[in-house]
């Protein structure tokens, strides 16, 4: 009996699993044609769990979003491997707190749209300030509160500084993104040494500017050993083009982890 619960409990305890936090600031267009090549990777592999990033108008827009981002955005919420995220920028803390609790307002009011499932389950906040203040601090811990207090499914909280960040940040977000940059500025293991240690399972790895067919395997294998906690892999450096065969490699390299 002792060992059947042992082995109950090993099975039990979640592994660590690297997901792909893609940034999906393209428009989607009619039908959703302009993400078609996202939507084909999403579905190309069940067991690999995404987190995107959707960004009507550098952040929500008005309520609600137009037609085409209301078919895409039920879309993607209709895969199970799929958890959608609205875009805010803070500005490096310059961006007034009425200003993004607003825009996360928006947001909220998106599980609210009777006509499709357009629901986001938490915030990214983008041009995080990685500054070790208290001001820094409470300005996050604030906007991370905010986030929690809406009605926005598990209130994911996102931070993308691009760059390591102090340890403090990560008691206010699920996730930092510790690099965000291209693939010719990326060293592997030298990058990951250089992020804040003991946080790697809250950490992004975000490379763009990649050719589409290079090889993420050895990267991805060593973020998988260095626990790290999700990547992406694009082409572009705006997030405006994704390849299908690096989306296709990545999927591969990320399910194989």
């Amino acid at each position: 009996m002792q060992l059947i619960i042992i082995i109950s409990l090993i099975f039990a305890i979640p592994c660590h699993s690297l997901f792909i936090l893609l940034p999906l600031y393209l428009y989607p267009d009619t039908s959703a044609s302009a993400w078609s090549n996202v939507t084909a990777a999403i579905a190309a592999n069940e067991n690999v769990q995404w987190q995107i990033i959707v960004n009507p108008n550098s952040g929500p827009g008005t309520y609600p979003p137009d037609a085409n981002y209301i078919v895409a955005i039920s879309k993607l919420n209709s895969y199970p491997n799929v958890v959608t995220v609205g875009y805010v920028a803070t500005g490096y803390t310059q961006v007034s707190y009425e200003s993004l609790t607003a825009q996360i307002d928006v947001y909220a009011q998106w599980s609210s749209y009777s006509d499709a499932d357009i629901a986001v389950s938490g915030i990214f906040f983008d041009e995080v300030s990685n500054t070790a203040t208290e001001d820094v601090y409470t300005y996050y811990q604030r906007a991370s509160d905010y986030v929690n207090s809406k009605n926005l499914a598990d209130g994911r909280v996102i931070f993308n500084p691009g760059a390591p960040a102090p340890s403090q940040l990560f008691n206010y977000a699920d996730t930092i993104v510790q690099y965000e940059n291209a693939l010719s500025s990326y060293k592997g293991e030298e990058t990951i040494n250089s992020f804040q240690p003991g946080f790697n399972n809250q950490t992004c790895v975000m490379i763009h500017s990649a050719a589409e067919d290079v090889d993420v395997n050895p990267l991805v294998q060593t973020m998988v050993e260095r626990g790290i906690q999700s990547v992406y892999f694009g082409v572009d450096c705006c997030y405006q083009a994704f390849s299908s065969v690096l989306l296709g490699s990545m999927v591969s390299a990320v399910a194989a982890g």
